[in-house]
């Protein structure tokens, strides 16, 4: 994998809806051959339908294939092909439903044929097709079983927050969640993510908290994030959850 190139204003519980020692920042973005998007949707939900938007972009002068697989919260994995031309941008309102004909949840995975065909994924979730949206970030690289954090969630009358992860592993992974208030000694809520192999799945955080933070323990690989969405006009914040092992 060439090393330059690294989850959801859904307002539902659907049922179930990292990085190695050294890390590039989550916020940096790179053309790859490899990238991960920890959560898309398209599902009814609290405001609207939630969908994903995805522009592929090739900007390389060769033509390729990307391979797109799908997992769901059951870890099952649908695999679709992509072709894109030299220069060619692609752009779907709904990536899950045309791509896949998938109503639901889940993660998605992009790979091109070899390091020297890279491309660029921009993705965000939309309610109702355009009026609202979370921008969500392509990872380039693979999780891990180190504890990770989402700062910065609230839980009250005007905010709600989503936790979620993505199993990268090929064997079950329970994922203890923790959240904390923001002195970081008062522990005010707990939930666990029981995933599938490769699976993904998300969760309301129903303690109340401001401006406090999540801890996510997995015990196998895996990419988690927070989502905090604001119940008046849907739109959304999203936090990948930062690795720190010690």
């Amino acid at each position: 994998m060439n090393r330059l190139a690294c989850l959801l204003a859904i307002s539902i519980t659907i049922p179930a809806f990292a990085q190695s020692e050294r890390h590039i920042a989550a916020e940096n973005s790179f053309a790859s051959d490899f990238q991960t998007v920890p959560v898309m949707a398209n599902v009814p939900g609290v405001g609207g339908t939630f969908q994903s938007y995805v522009a592929l972009f090739n900007p390389t002068s060769s033509s390729f294939v990307v391979t797109v697989s799908r997992f769901d919260g059951a870890g099952v994995k649908r695999t679709a092909t992509i072709t894109l031309a030299a220069g060619e941008l692609k752009t779907y309102t709904n990536f899950l439903d045309a791509v896949f004909q998938f109503s639901g949840g889940g993660a998605v995975t992009f790979q091109s044929p070899d390091s020297n065909k890279r491309f660029i994924v921009s993705t965000e979730v939309r309610t109702g097709g355009t009026r609202f949206n979370t921008t969500i970030p392509a990872l380039e690289f693979a999780g891990s079983n180190s504890p990770s954090f989402s700062a910065g969630i609230t839980v009250d009358a005007s905010s709600r927050t989503n936790v979620g992860c993505f199993n990268q592993s090929s064997v079950p992974n329970p994922i203890k969640v923790t959240v904390f208030d923001n002195s970081g000694t008062q522990m005010v809520g707990t939930l666990n993510l029981n995933l599938a192999a490769n699976a993904w799945g998300q969760a309301p955080v129903t303690a109340v908290v401001s401006g406090g933070y999540v801890r996510f323990e997995p015990t196998e690989a895996a990419v988690c994030y927070a989502v905090v969405v604001d119940n008046g006009t849907n739109d959304g914040r999203f936090i990948s959850a930062a690795e720190y092992r010690p």
